[in-house]
């Protein structure tokens, strides 16, 4: 009796609190591997133990593909060059990517914990980018012991996904002052972004700031794509460096600029892996040496991963692991656009928020990191669960619009 007692408190602690921790995830990145992985696996231990008994929440669709991506995944380990690596990657990707149907489930909690994920992303959002630029002298100053090296020591890639919660959290309580705050907001998040030399999130950022200036302010098209351009040349002129990488290689101007990425990708076209439906096996596309190593002028360079999250899970999970990938996304992005016009404000101003970020983790991903990588396989899987939720919530009580007197739909 005792046993079931505490695990109903362990559920219930679980749906009041604890469902909010990928929120601090990012600001776990700055102090660490250790600690984000420490966070990481309380998370998906304590919210495996709880799920079971808000099972009657999820959506059957989408949990229905989502199961069967994870066993298409398992099924390429067995036959791998490492299946021990293969499994621990496995784990790692179910354990992150089980905010898709956590989130799902702690939404339909309360009315009030839409709002509360929206304010805790924001809280430690902010703090994540108070916190980086605060070790920025730190690294530039040589204080690891190491030269500044923006590319390597710099951690920008979570940025565009925070940034539009914290513009939508400006938005919401604002007052007044909310355009100038929000100005403030993405001067100070682009500078980071322009410092650090992160070319994949500097278009991560401006899809984040079009989808949201188009869902959530109601922009008209033109103004969204002036405010695009702009940010674009503001993020070139102000460190033209990585974008002269062409001169790197003259005879080969565009695997330079894209710092080999069409290398790896032609590579890989050329040398698919030997099981087509199942891939190499997830986490073994580091085993495949002959597409990971290439040249750029005179320099011999070797990676890990392709740099383009579609092209890794079709090598390491092939046409069955992609697909079935694609087919989840493209799900859940094709019931919020059916559902769309029948969102009530506060719901569309908040799916706009979670479209922002989930696109500007999309872009960043066909270019850098890859589809095991903390941004996607649970963040995106967080906002892939919030539109879920979102999508279903015209069919029930609507969500109340966010605490502010702002709901208009005055265009821009």
């Amino acid at each position: 009796m005792k046993i079931a007692i505490r695990y109903d408190a362990l559920q219930e602690a679980f749906f009041r609190r604890g469902w909010l921790l990928p929120a601090v995830l990012p600001l776990t990145q700055v102090g660490g591997r250790a600690l984000s992985n420490t966070f990481a696996g309380v998370y998906a231990l304590w919210g495996l133990l709880s799920l079971w008994s808000r099972r009657d929440r999820l959506n059957r669709t989408i949990t229905v593909l989502y199961l069967a991506l994870l066993g298409v995944f398992l099924l390429g380990v067995p036959g791998s060059v490492d299946p021990v690596r293969g499994l621990r990657i496995w784990g790692e990707f179910a354990a992150q990517s089980l905010a898709l149907l956590l989130t799902q489930a702690a939404l339909r909690e309360s009315a009030a914990h839409p709002g509360r994920l929206f304010d805790a992303v924001a809280l430690f959002g902010g703090l994540t980018l108070a916190g980086l630029y605060g070790l920025l002298p730190y690294y530039w100053l040589g204080g690891s012991g190491q030269p500044f090296s923006p590319a390597t020591q710099l951690k920008e890639d979570n940025l565009p996904f925070l940034l539009p919660f914290l513009l939508g959290w400006v938005w919401w309580r604002g007052g007044r002052r909310r355009y100038p705050a929000m100005a403030g907001i993405v001067a100070v998040t682009l500078a980071y972004v322009v410092i650090s030399e992160g070319r994949a999130a500097l278009l991560g950022l401006i899809v984040s700031l079009a989808t949201f200036c188009w869902a959530v302010l109601n922009w008209r098209l033109r103004w969204i794509a002036l405010f695009a351009g702009l940010v674009l040349t503001i993020g070139v002129v102000a460190n033209i460096g990585p974008f002269r990488k062409s001169e790197l290689d003259p005879d080969h101007p565009l695997d330079a600029f894209t710092a080999g990425r069409t290398i790896l990708w032609r590579q890989a076209l050329e040398h698919p892996p030997p099981r087509p439906w199942l891939g190499v096996g997830i986490g073994n596309g580091v085993h495949a040496r002959e597409i990971l190593d290439f040249q750029i002028g005179d320099r011999r360079l070797e990676v890990r991963h392709l740099h383009n999250i579609l092209m890794d899970a079709w090598y390491e999970t092939g046409i069955l692991g992609v697909g079935l990938l694609v087919a989840l996304v493209g799900t859940v992005f094709g019931r919020l656009a059916r559902d769309w016009p029948r969102l009530s404000v506060g719901d569309r101003q908040r799916a706009g928020v979670l479209l922002a970020a989930a696109l500007a983790i999309i872009t960043a991903g066909l270019l850098s990191f890859t589809y095991t990588s903390r941004q996607f396989a649970c963040y995106f899987f967080v906002c892939l669960g919030g539109l879920i939720y979102l999508g279903q919530s015209h069919r029930d009580e609507a969500i109340p619009p966010p605490a502010t007197g702002h709901t208009d739909q005055d265009r821009h």
